[in-house]
């Protein structure tokens, strides 16, 4: 219910930015007509970009690295190169707009069918996981509860595998490569709209595409977050990662790209500095909490760390809010 909730907010959000208009359809079929719908093209080209990204992440260099000790004793090896991963599809796709072959601004005028086509990629993955993982003898099947609507959206196994790809740690990098993807396919459409790139548009791009760069700088300390170690891939996470993430992080640029009313240069970076300062505060935070994970005794700050029941970091960032990385990341 949550997510049916989630879903109808977003898009009346961005049906009301695109279109500039807070009315709502006269009837119930203009209702049923404005509701984004699954293309071929559109589903077409996720399938394609994360059989991409997944080949790209096993052929391209990276150091592997062993998980946590999970709850079962056993271990995870991964393999964190999603910068170069990235880097690499970013690239690519550059060319093949720049050569013709694509159109960079593919993704800015489809995002709705791209919306509900994620969806469906999300809805599909998600019961084939479903399905493996209760009939089919899943390798990792943790909490498994009696609940079949519980198992489908919470999920049935810790890390799945498909044709040796680990899918939870997997998923992370269509989501935020998607999400840097069509960032770039706007700031491409605002050139092709105006000719010109807005203050606003460029405070935006900047601050959320270092946001995803430093994710997968970083990709490695994923390994020590509770999304990887505790939660089972379900829907929740599946829809977040093909769907969510790349396409409602972005919603900002729907009303940014073809609009010339735009801000001072000191305004913009009046922005950045805000978002210097909570990144300070977001990074800062976690690089702490993930030095903890590794060595409870290092110093932090110069001063051995303060903890909660041994557990719990109580010291530098930690000492001062609760979840400050989450003010941070807020911020």
């Amino acid at each position: 219910m949550g997510f049916a909730v989630i879903y109808s907010l977003v898009w009346v959000l961005c049906l009301c930015l695109f279109f500039a208009d807070v009315s709502l359809p006269g009837t119930a079929r203009d209702v049923i007509d404005a509701i984004p719908k699954p293309t071929v093209s559109s589903l077409s080209s996720i399938c394609s970009f994360v059989v991409l990204t997944a080949f790209l992440s096993e052929i391209l260099p990276g150091k592997k690295i062993q998980g946590t000790k999970l709850e079962n004793g056993t271990s995870v090896i991964y393999k964190p190169n999603g910068l170069l991963v990235s880097g690499a599809t970013v690239v690519g796709l550059a060319w093949a707009s720049y050569s013709g072959t694509i159109d960079g601004s593919y993704i800015a005028d489809h995002v709705f069918d791209f919306w509900a086509s994620g969806t469906l990629f999300a809805v599909v993955l998600s019961l084939y996981l479903f399905i493996s993982a209760r009939y089919l003898g899943g390798q990792q099947a943790v909490r498994r509860s009696r609940s079949f609507i519980r198992d489908f959206v919470l999920g049935s196994e810790l890390n799945p595998h498909l044709l040796g790809v680990n899918l939870k740690f997997f998923s992370y990098r269509p989501a935020m490569c998607g999400w840097l993807l069509v960032n770039l396919s706007f700031l491409f459409k605002q050139f092709q709209t105006l000719s010109f790139f807005t203050n606003r548009m460029l405070a935006y791009q900047l601050v959320a595409n270092f946001y995803i760069v430093d994710y997968f700088f970083y990709e490695d300390r994923m390994i020590t977050t509770w999304d990887i170690i505790a939660e089972n891939f379900g829907f929740m996470l599946v829809w977040a990662d093909y769907c969510f993430i790349p396409l409602a992080f972005s919603v900002q640029n729907i009303f940014l790209y073809n609009s010339t009313e735009d801000i001072s240069i000191a305004a913009a970076l009046s922005i950045v500095f805000l978002f210097v300062m909570g990144y300070t505060l977001f990074r800062g935070s976690n690089s702490q909490k993930h030095q903890f994970k590794l060595d409870a005794s290092k110093p932090i700050w110069g001063k051995p760390p303060i903890t909660v029941a041994g557990r719990l970091l109580g010291s530098g960032y930690w000492g001062q809010a609760r979840h400050v990385n989450y003010l941070g990341d807020l911020v």
